[in-house]
Parts: C-alpha cells; sequence; structure tokens
C-alpha cells in the first residue's frame, strides 16, 4: 500500500511537472503579436520560376521579442503559387524561411503567414508576362545596337540626359523613367522630369503631370543627376536629384503614390561643392536599409585630374551617415557619374559608370560595369562595355546611364546619355537611348583583355560638357 501511494504521488509529481515545464514554455514562448516579412518581399518572377530569395518571416510578441519554437501557417492566398510545406516552426531567432514557385497567374501573388489566432503577415511577388516586369523588346543584341529614345521634354528640344529607370505595382504598376532635359548645355532647363511605360520601351508624359517636377530653390544654380527608387514598404516612388552651385552639393528628396501628385522637395544632404556628385540610392538590399554612392570630385569637378566613389547608409532614407570612401577604382580613368542597383536573382550590385583618363577633364568617352556583394568592395572590368563614337549621337560623350536585369538576372537593359559636339554652333548635342542583351554577353564584353581597341580614345580639343567646375 505504501508502495502503491509513493507510486501515485510520484506520478503526479511526475505529471505536475510535466505541466509546469509545459506551462514555462509557453510562458517563455509567450503570445504572437506580429508576423513580419523580413526577407524576399516583393521580387519578380516569370510563369513556374522558384523566386531567386527565400521568403523569411519572423514571429515576435507584443513586446517585439522574436518567438521560438512556435507553428506557422502558410497558404499562398493570391495566385497560383505554392510553397514547399504549409507549416514550420520558427528557430532560435522566432523566423522561418521557405521557397515559393510562381504558377501561371501573371499579376500580384500573395503568401500570408499566420501564428497563432490572431498574428499574421504577407509577403508578395509579382509575376511577369508579355515584359511586364522586364522592358526589353529586344535580346541577344550586341552593345551596339542602340536605339534613341524620343522624349517629348517640356522644353521641346528632345535632348535628355541622366536616365534612371525604376518598376513599380499596384497604382504604379509598370516603368517610371526621370531624366533632366539638357539642350546644347543650357543648364537653366536640366531640372527632373518623369516618364511612364506601361510596358516596353515608348515613355510618355503621365496623366496629371505637368514637367518639370523642380525647379532650383534659392540655394541651388542648378539641378541634374536625378535618382528614382521604388519604397516596397510606403508603395512611393523616391526620387532623389542634385542641386549645385558653387558653394555646395545639396541633394534633395520628393515621393509620389501614383506618379502623377508629386510633395514639396526638401534637402537631405549637404556637402561641399562636386562632393556629391551622381547620387544613386538603393533601397531594400540585404547590407543596410538604404545606401547612398556619390562621386567626390573635390573642389575642381568637372576639372578634377581623379575622383573616389564613397558610400553613405540611411535607416530612413533621409538621413544619412557621413561618407566613406569604397575601392570602385577603374585603372587609368576617373568615374564622373555613376549608378548603381541590386541584382536580386544573382545576390549583387551593379554599378554602370562613365569616366575620362585620369588628368583630362569630364568629357566622358566609355562606360564602365563592375559588381559587388556588399556596396562596399567591388570587382571592375577590365574593358569598357560601351565607348563614345558608338553611335553618331554618341560620338563624342558616353554620360550617366543605368541598367535593369530581368528576374532571373539574365538579361539586361541599358539606358544611357550622351552627345556629340558641333563645332560650328560651339555646343554639345545631347540625347538618351537604350540597348537590351544577355547578362553573360554584357560580361564578356567587360571581361575582355585590355587592348589599343579597348582603350578609347577622346577626341582632342573638346570643351568642358558641364558647369561643375572650379569657382568662377
Amino acid at each position: 500500500m505504501v508502495g502503491s501511494t509513493r507510486l501515485l504521488q510520484s506520478a503526479a509529481w511526475c505529471l505536475l511537472a510535466a505541466a509546469c515545464q509545459g506551462q514555462n514554455s509557453a510562458a517563455a514562448n509567450g503570445t504572437p503579436a506580429a508576423v513580419t516579412v523580413i526577407a524576399g518581399d516583393v521580387q519578380l518572377a516569370e510563369p513556374h520560376d522558384t523566386l531567386p530569395i527565400p521568403i523569411r518571416f519572423r514571429v515576435t510578441d507584443s513586446k517585439g521579442h522574436p518567438l521560438p519554437e512556435v507553428t506557422v501557417t502558410l497558404a499562398v492566398v493570391l495566385g497560383d503559387g505554392q510553397v514547399p510545406l504549409s507549416t514550420l516552426v520558427t528557430d532560435d531567432s522566432g523566423e522561418v524561411t521557405t521557397s515559393w514557385s510562381m504558377g501561371t497567374a501573371s499579376g500580384v501573388q500573395e503568401l500570408q503567414a499566420t501564428a497563432g489566432a490572431t498574428a499574421s503577415g504577407a509577403a508578395t511577388a509579382r509575376l511577369c508576362v508579355a515584359g511586364e516586369c522586364y522592358p526589353a523588346d529586344r535580346v541577344d543584341g550586341p552593345l551596339s545596337a542602340i536605339t534613341p529614345l524620343t522624349l517629348v521634354t517640356y522644353d521641346g528640344s528632345e535632348q535628355a540626359v541622366h536616365p534612371d529607370v525604376v518598376s513599380g505595382h499596384g497604382a504604379l504598376a509598370g516603368f517610371w523613367l526621370v531624366a533632366t532635359p539638357y539642350p546644347n548645355g543650357n543648364v537653366d532647363v536640366e531640372n527632373p522630369s518623369v516618364f511612364h511605360a506601361p510596358k516596353g520601351n515608348t515613355w510618355t508624359i503621365p496623366t496629371g503631370v505637368k514637367n518639370p517636377l523642380a525647379r532650383p530653390d534659392q540655394n541651388a544654380a542648378y539641378l541634374s543627376d536625378p535618382d528614382v527608387v521604388y519604397n516596397t514598404q510606403d508603395q512611393r516612388l523616391w526620387l532623389y536629384y542634385r542641386g549645385a552651385s558653387n558653394v555646395s552639393n545639396l541633394v534633395y528628396l520628393m515621393h509620389s503614390a501614383d506618379g502623377s501628385h508629386w510633395d514639396t522637395p526638401s534637402p537631405v544632404l549637404s556637402v561641399p561643392a562636386h562632393q556629391a556628385v551622381s547620387p544613386t540610392i538603393v533601397h531594400g538590399a540585404p547590407q543596410a536599409p538604404w545606401i547612398m554612392w556619390t562621386v567626390n570630385a573635390g573642389p575642381l569637378g568637372c576639372a578634377a585630374a581623379n575622383t573616389t566613389v564613397e558610400r553613405r547608409t540611411s535607416t530612413d532614407g533621409s538621413h544619412w551617415s557621413a561618407a566613406s570612401a569604397v575601392n570602385l577604382v577603374q585603372p587609368g580613368q576617373a568615374i564622373w557619374h555613376i549608378d548603381v542597383e541590386w541584382i536580386p536573382a544573382r545576390q549583387e550590385y551593379w554599378a554602370i559608370y562613365n569616366t575620362y583618363p585620369i588628368g583630362t577633364s569630364c568629357s566622358t568617352h566609355a562606360l564602365f560595369v563592375a559588381q559587388s556583394r556588399d556596396g562596399v568592395t567591388w570587382t571592375v572590368g577590365t574593358s569598357p562595355i560601351i565607348r563614345s563614337g558608338v553611335t553618331d549621337d554618341f560620338q563624342d560623350i558616353i554620360y550617366r546611364a543605368t541598367l535593369m536585369a530581368d528576374p532571373k538576372g539574365a538579361r539586361m537593359t541599358l539606358w544611357l546619355s550622351g552627345a556629340k559636339y558641333i563645332p560650328a554652333a560651339s555646343v554639345y548635342v545631347w540625347r538618351t537611348a537604350t540597348v537590351s542583351t544577355t547578362t553573360a554577353n554584357l560580361l564578356a564584353i567587360a571581361a575582355a583583355p585590355v587592348s589599343a581597341l579597348s582603350t578609347p580614345t577622346v577626341r582632342p580639343g573638346l570643351p568642358h560638357p558641364e558647369p561643375d567646375g572650379p569657382p568662377r
């Protein structure tokens, strides 16, 4: 009897201990209050593709603490794609990771993650068909097959420079191009303007827009170098541009939720003159929430014997850290204008930049590309991908350019600007153009051995193509 009593007591203690352990585990885990997408949101894909970046969700309690050992239920609630498992358990960091394969239904896809009774979050992707996410009209062409763009500039000249392009979702579906008119080098009309293409490479002024989007204020003699970002968090276009004077470089920022209505621009960065040339911004890559690269040309600006590429970071896109130099250096060349893009399918930053020979001036004659995993350490191409003289429009100058990869990172579309000099009128005539090719072809050109043919020469006697020079 005593033994039986002890046995019953032991069993009771075991049951109590197990219950207490379960209670302690539940208390430690807490109640899920939120499920947040921390990687892989808002990607582009083609039918039947698996997204290049896995989707990662984090489960947290009401105080924001991550919750391990919580069951998360996954369901594709929009579109006809699928995930390998419908339930996962969070790891020690409160996270679960899943791949996501697309189906065939075009448009926005949505993957929902649910934890507990009420906590849920969703990741989205966009399935592209018929050029909806990639605007290439031709693929596999040589980089010499450049097609001029017709941009109806507000000044009527159709001379434009500094192109930058992004794609958007929802109210901002399609492609958005920003550029600045620059008729015969007239800085008085070099103001940021916006164009839209539902798909392809035919650009029109968006309904309701009256270009330019901004004009110089009392702090800037002229504007230039626009760079546009589609912010997936607030689903707005963020447009940065540079205001230049003999005293300072200011970087301004303005926003739009529909591409037609824009808020008032405000300065987000101020540095001495020529120390923030060609600001280019990336948002949403893994290394930092926001990254800006600029070219520091020092006090001489366009006449600088050499330049330096610098990097800044931000948590909100408006307040920026101090600049630090990166090792993006093209041997024998000075970098003048730069654009950086994050290529999700390749998990790389790509920089595309125009250069002039060290010791000369900013009559830039070559376009190079470089790649980086972290945006700090870069691998540069040995040869230019495009040189001045490639077309009659670009006889003397290759200028700022940008690029966009298709969802698989296998094809690239470039938009570039440049000019030819008209000696009789003592002016440059500026144009913007586009070209598409495979990524493999572009990289093969960039990796070609340096030779006399791959080392461009500048036509002697060309004047500075812009006013970014020493104080006058």
